[in-house]
């Protein structure tokens, strides 16, 4: 009999699993950190987590990874973590 995979903390603050906020995004369709706060807490003491929330949304609803940018001198280079996940901002 497999075992059911283990849960992760995310939100240290607020003790919320990545189980427990990837249940919410998908049965809520969230797609704002905030929204994610509002249903389960995650991400309302210090935000530290809001990089994994913002991660876990764009994974569930399926925003395609960033285009290589290209710099000042011509050449491509990919963007860093960082980068990735707030380039809408």
């Amino acid at each position: 009999m497999s075992e059911a995979p283990e849960e992760e903390i995310i939100c240290q603050c607020f003790q919320v699993s990545d189980v427990t906020i990837k249940g919410y995004i998908k049965s809520r369709n969230l797609v704002e950190i905030e929204q994610v706060t509002n249903v389960c807490g995650a991400g309302g003491g210090c935000q530290s987590c809001h990089m994994l929330l913002q991660l876990f949304i764009d994974q569930q609803h399926k925003k395609p990874p960033e285009k290589i940018a290209e710099s000042s001198n011509g050449h491509s280079q990919k963007r860093g973590i960082f980068g990735k996940l707030f380039a809408r901002f």
